[in-house]
């Protein structure tokens, strides 16, 4: 697992949201991310615009499709954007039975809760509140 888990995210800013969507939508963009690609029509309105701007680099084509990758200033973007908009997402980590787990969530409780729904399919028996009890849960420095 990473320690820069996925967010399941959608951003009104257009622009940012395809440099998320291109990322993988990371807690952390300016960590390392699993993907950096975004395809589109290479005669597209999108590709038009992916080749204008900082924030992307042409990186092929082939057939009719036209392939970018999210340059540094683009990580950028989208890291003080998440800033302006308060973005709740933080990096957790959760131990628990011996085994700790990097996730993203929006808060130490979530993490928690999120980590249970995890575990709780092979583990039936087990009650959310015998898990919070026994988990210890912090805050990733990002």
């Amino acid at each position: 697992m990473t320690s820069n888990p996925r967010v399941n995210r959608y951003l009104k800013d257009k622009a940012i949201d395809h440099i998320d969507h291109a990322l993988g939508r990371p807690v952390d963009p300016m960590g390392e991310t699993y993907r950096n690609h975004f395809a589109t029509g290479a005669n597209s309105k999108d590709a038009k615009q992916f080749a204008a701007s900082p924030n992307w680099k042409k990186i092929g084509e082939r057939d009719d499709m036209a392939f970018f990758a999210v340059t540094d200033a683009g990580r950028k973007a989208l890291k003080d954007h998440l800033k302006a908009i308060g973005d709740p997402w933080q990096p957790y980590s959760v131990t628990w039975g011996g085994h700790t787990v990097i996730i993203a969530a929006k808060s130490i409780g979530n993490a928690k809760y999120s980590t249970y729904l995890d575990v709780s399919d092979s583990y039936s028996e087990l009650k959310f509140v015998d898990f919070a009890g026994e988990a210890k849960a912090r805050k990733v420095a990002a």
